[in-house]
């Protein structure tokens, strides 16, 4: 009886002393941080739901729950959050509602237009930061990634038609006064006063009133023949200026006269209003560039997922893919030079989203990175965490990852690594908010 509660008491003086070193840890971390609060989506119990928990990793809470066991019939996967501009709510895509029926959409005059997505459903919810008054916003169709206006009175969310054709929608948060801003989908900006909307419909930028209405062409590259295979662009912090990324395939021949193809981007700037428009910058994916190094096949760019202006205006901030090199880059709009910001400071595997922190002065990212003894967390603690999970709990495990809250200077500087995420984690567009 002794040695039991000599062994019961030992483990709960381990257990006692490793809570203790994770609060002096978060403490620690979080002397210098700015107070943000993440949203994110995980399959930590077996199918996706939504967290939320601040950037130092206290404050864990679960807003959704789904069981995801054998033996439920209570199965959906939410995902996709997004805080509205004061944090007081979140909106996220949810298949909770089962199979749907189909449904013919028309438009103002009631004429046939398409049919909605059949054979499964994803549905925009809105709730309460708090989790409480989980409410559907549409009902049986397949949409997905919502984000709220910068009135935190209108929600911009996908939505795809039984023939794959994809529309971008908006939706009053009561649910009333859907409408359709455009056949195609694509990007969705405000302008920093909310009172228009930018768009990337049909491989240009256009600006529109809210709703869509009165549609006027910023851009012209393919009015006379479609070159531009992808098109991005960003709003100035003051609402002056607008940068576009372009990208278009070019092909070359090897000597073994095997066709290689690659990608060609093109950074271009100009004013709100469409005018001045100017090429600032641009990466050939057929010749080694001067910050991806000498390798010419480390050079060939593979991707462009997102980039923003910096809070102060003066530089471009972007994620970009390279074949063996990845990461996230900054170009310098007055000398017009690029340097790669998070270099080799880890072993990226991939970095999901980046933000600024309120004084503008440093990124917040969230990365995947491959740890240094890989093969004994990926392979061998997961297939026994997994049997466990199955033989007992009857639940699937989630595949094996190792996502981090990152942090450094806004020049690449101080990189550290805040907390780690659970397994599976996945972001929505706008994924913290930052208390004052």
């Amino acid at each position: 009886m002794l040695r039991r509660l000599r062994y019961l008491t030992i483990f709960l003086l381990i257990f006692l002393f490793f809570q203790f070193y994770k609060f002096v840890r978060i403490r620690i971390t979080s002397l210098d941080l700015p107070k943000g609060k993440i949203v994110f989506s995980s399959q930590i119990d077996g199918d996706n739901e939504i967290y939320t928990m601040n950037i130092n990793g206290s404050d864990f809470k679960q807003l959704t729950k789904n069981s995801a066991t054998k033996i439920s019939i209570n199965i959906a996967i939410d995902e996709e959050p997004s805080f509205s501009p004061d944090g007081k709510k979140v909106v996220f895509a949810s298949g909770r509602q089962g199979p749907e029926n189909r449904r013919i959409l028309t438009d103002i005059k009631g004429k046939p237009i398409g049919q909605e997505f059949s054979g499964g459903t994803s549905d925009i919810y809105i709730m309460d930061a708090d989790s409480r008054n989980q409410t559907p916003l549409t009902y049986n169709t397949l949409s997905s990634h919502p984000f709220f206006a910068p009135d935190a009175r209108k929600i911009v969310f996908d939505s795809l038609l039984a023939d794959n054709h994809n529309l971008k929608k908006m939706i009053d948060i009561d649910g009333s006064g859907e409408r359709i801003l455009n056949f195609g989908g694509g990007q969705v900006e405000f302008s920093s006063d909310g009172k228009k909307m930018f768009d990337n419909f049909q491989y240009d930028i256009s600006i529109v009133d809210i709703g869509g209405t009165n549609r006027k062409k910023l851009t012209h590259f393919n009015d006379y023949k479609q070159t531009k295979l992808g098109i991005k662009f960003a709003i100035s912090p003051d609402n002056k200026k607008l940068t576009v990324i372009t990208s278009e395939t070019g092909k070359m021949y090897r000597p073994d006269n095997i066709d290689d193809f690659y990608d060609i981007f093109e950074f271009y700037a100009m004013n709100i209003d469409g005018s001045n428009l100017e090429k600032i910058y641009r990466i050939d994916g057929s010749i080694s560039d001067r910050f991806c190094g000498n390798d010419v096949l480390k050079s060939r760019i593979g991707h462009i997922w997102q980039f923003k202006f910096s809070p102060d205006g003066k530089y471009i901030i972007f994620y970009a893919g390279f074949i063996y090199k990845q990461g996230i880059y900054l170009l310098n709009l007055e000398n017009r030079s690029v340097i790669n910001l998070t270099g080799e400071k880890e072993n990226w595997d991939e970095i999901l989203d980046f933000t600024f922190t309120p004084d503008g002065k440093r990124i917040v990212f969230i990365a995947d990175i491959y740890p240094k003894n890989y093969y004994l967390h990926a392979v061998i603690l997961r297939n026994i965490k997994a049997y466990i999970n199955y033989l007992l709990f009857w639940r699937s495990t989630p595949y094996y990852d190792n996502k981090y809250i990152c942090i450094m200077d806004i020049d690449g500087k101080n990189f550290r690594k805040i907390t780690k995420l659970p397994i599976g984690a996945e972001l929505g567009r706008d994924f913290i908010h930052w208390e004052k």
